[in-house]
């Protein structure tokens, strides 16, 4: 997890961070899906809340479902555009479940001040910039079939850097050791990264559908959140209660264990006194 500092968002005075999203369109049961999925990073960051309005004039962060792409500004640049038509985060459609589950996980980190995970300070690898350039050629080929040549080597060149290529400045992050189960990875293929003696052998990295100990962990305390709420996946369980001694028909207990059990398991009847 890597988070920038300068984009978190502010507390009021009682520690809460509150965050104002509204959504521009979109059916209602996508609204609902987006409220539900992205009250996980709620549930892992208590001091965190999103408040959900209509009013999208009081919003600081605006939700758009136009499209095929999902992206977000990154954390307060949210708040730079002053236009309240525009909207600040896309979350285009699928009809993957899971995949539009891991689009809003992804885009709700994003919006809190993660980077992704591929651009961590601790990535064990280098990437080889032609291999990645040359992915995202076909890519914005397959989706713009009409663009010029010209026009498609400007556009992977730029998303190749935006999405992978990005260099991040230390100074400015809360970051984690480089974690292979982020939310916030891209899927990256062997053929990306170079094959250096000094690095790990390149294998591919698969993207992930579910935040990990670490995303709930480094956003924790990126934002000074002391614990996880109750139901969190985060919290350890529980040890369950000793069973108390009870009577048991037939003959005495011990720690609530019959006593003919007692006798397999120990080799010896213990001493109750009188019945």
């Amino acid at each position: 997890m890597i988070i920038d500092k300068r984009k978190i968002w502010p507390a009021d005075s009682d520690g809460k961070v509150r965050i104002r999203i509204g959504f521009l369109e979109g059916p209602q049961w996508r609204q609902d899906e987006v409220e539900d999925v992205a009250g996980e990073w709620e549930d892992a960051c208590p001091c965190i809340s999103f408040k959900w309005t209509a009013d999208i004039d009081d919003c600081d962060v605006r939700i758009s479902f136009k499209g095929k792409i999902s992206c977000s500004e990154v954390g307060t640049n949210a708040t730079d555009d002053d236009d309240d038509d525009e909207p600040t985060m896309w979350l285009g459609y699928s009809s993957d479940d899971d995949l539009r589950k891991r689009h809003i996980l992804h885009e709700f980190g994003h919006m809190l001040g993660a980077k992704h995970e591929h651009c961590s300070p601790d990535f064990p690898w280098r990437f080889d910039k032609k291999e990645v350039i040359k992915h995202y050629e076909n890519e914005v080929r397959s989706d713009n079939p009409s663009w010029t040549s010209t026009e498609v080597k400007d556009e992977a060149k730029t998303r190749a850097q935006n999405n992978v290529l990005k260099k991040l400045d230390e100074k400015y992050l809360i970051y984690s050791d480089f974690d292979d189960q982020s939310v916030m990875l891209y899927k990256i293929k062997a053929d990306w990264l170079q094959d250096n003696p000094d690095d790990p052998p390149p294998e591919d990295l698969e993207e992930n559908y579910y935040l990990s100990h670490d995303d709930r962990k480094y956003m924790r305390k990126a934002y000074h959140c002391r614990c996880s709420r109750p139901h969190s996946p985060d919290l350890q369980p529980q040890p369950l209660p000793q069973p108390a001694p009870v009577p048991y028909p037939g003959g005495g207990v011990f720690g609530g264990m019959p006593d003919w059990w007692q006798a397999r398991l120990f080799g010896f009847m213990p001493d109750m006194g009188d019945q």
